[in-house]
């Protein structure tokens, strides 16, 4: 979904954010032809969205994973649905809640969610975190899968 954003039917959110009808928030195709033109324009309008109190709101309402949008939303630039950049201020917890599946715990379930832009689940943050920890000799601990 790229081009111009409306609200939903029986929703108000995005009509009260400060981007509402800024065409640099929902970038039409014919704007950009290379990741770097889509980030040029959507990077001097995402600082918007560092206060906006309509963040997690505006995600769930334009639900950008799953509509495959393109542009500047909740405070993170997406391209197709998937993030590319984000403010150093998003959260997790502003995306929608993660969905349990049979791989969560492993690094299947790991990318899962993050394809899904959703929160990781508890075993796929812990594993995560796990993943990320440097060993006692400074070299990165990859854990074991079940």
């Amino acid at each position: 979904m790229t081009g111009s954003r409306g609200t939903l039917t029986g929703t108000h959110v995005t009509g009260h954010a400060p981007c509402w009808g800024d065409p640099d928030f929902a970038v039409a195709d014919g704007r950009w032809k290379t990741t770097e033109d889509l980030v040029a324009i959507c990077e001097p309008v995402l600082y918007i969205c560092g206060h906006c109190p309509y963040r997690a709101a505006c995600i769930r309402q334009v639900v950008p994973a799953k509509a495959g949008f393109t542009g500047v939303c909740g405070g993170r630039i997406w391209l197709n649905g998937v993030i590319i950049r984000a403010l150093p201020q998003t959260a997790p917890d502003e995306l929608p809640p993660p969905v349990i599946r049979k791989a969560c715990g492993t690094t299947a379930g790991v990318r899962a969610h993050r394809r899904a832009t959703e929160q990781m689940c508890p075993k796929c943050r812990a594993l995560q975190s796990a993943m990320a920890a440097p060993s006692t000799d400074g070299q990165l601990e990859l854990p074991t899968q079940p």
